[in-house]
């Protein structure tokens, strides 16, 4: 959730009352724990806990924050009067990764790749639209359905498996020092979902009749993966119940 211009504002009324039902639909799942995209490893420095305390005083001047931890997770758990939120992120190097991707893209003829431009490569959905315009012209719950959609999700899936690894040195007869470079994107990318899904496991009882995971958009196909591999855990996806 984020403010796209200065016309897009989270806290008026019609995305508070679009953000109001989504925690309705929510809290009616009765989640046990509530997981959002935060590293646990760094809890001195980010405070999670204590800007968690600091929301639920209840006053005007702690509920003008407009990111999704502040607006929904925080919202969530204090209705569910649970003491804590959970966080479970862990870090990537996408950023160096794909900047490295792009540069060897530019220099070797493989900018059609990178941009999905050519057969057997996914655009992301969100790269096709004008997704700012979609915000303002839907209400943030419609938003938020058609970014849960197995549409939307499968083609981000789809990006990270049928273009990055196209990318580099790709003669697998040719070892160098950019053979696969964007295989090494993708594999990060399964990596760093691997490890949130291992901090997730590892802050359970098991004894959770539910759980609830606020998280970007691009990490749901590969943690739906994983969850749905773990015979102790059933998932409900967001646009099933976001109706």
């Amino acid at each position: 959730m984020r403010k796209t211009d200065s016309t897009y504002d989270v806290l008026n009324e019609d995305h508070q009352n679009s953000i109001s039902t989504i925690c309705r639909i929510v809290e009616g799942l009765y989640p046990r724990k509530i997981f959002i995209e935060q590293m646990p490893d760094f809890e001195y420095m980010n405070k999670t806990d204590s800007l968690y305390q600091v929301f639920r005083e209840r006053t005007d001047s702690t509920r003008v924050r407009s990111n999704e931890i502040w607006q929904i997770a925080f919202r969530m758990a204090d209705e569910l009067n649970h003491s804590k939120v959970y966080q479970c992120d862990h870090p990537g190097k996408y950023g160096v990764l794909y900047n490295q991707v792009r540069e060897y893209a530019e220099n070797h003829g493989q900018m059609d790749i990178l941009n999905a431009d050519v057969i057997g490569t996914t655009k992301p959905l969100s790269s096709i639209i004008n997704e700012d315009s979609l915000i303002k012209e839907s209400s943030l719950f419609d938003y938020m359905r058609w970014l849960n959609s197995e549409e939307v999700q499968d083609a981000s899936e789809a990006h990270y498996i049928d273009v990055f690894p196209r990318i580099g040195q790709t003669d697998v007869y040719n070892y160098s020092e950019d053979y696969l470079l964007g295989t090494e994107l993708t594999a990060d990318w399964y990596r760093r979902n691997i490890y949130i899904y291992s901090k997730i496991l590892n802050q359970l009882d098991f004894e959770e009749e539910s759980i609830f995971v606020l998280i970007g958009n691009d990490h749901v196909p590969l943690l739906r993966h994983l969850f749905e591999s773990n015979p102790h855990f059933i998932v409900e996806d967001a646009h099933l119940w976001l109706n």
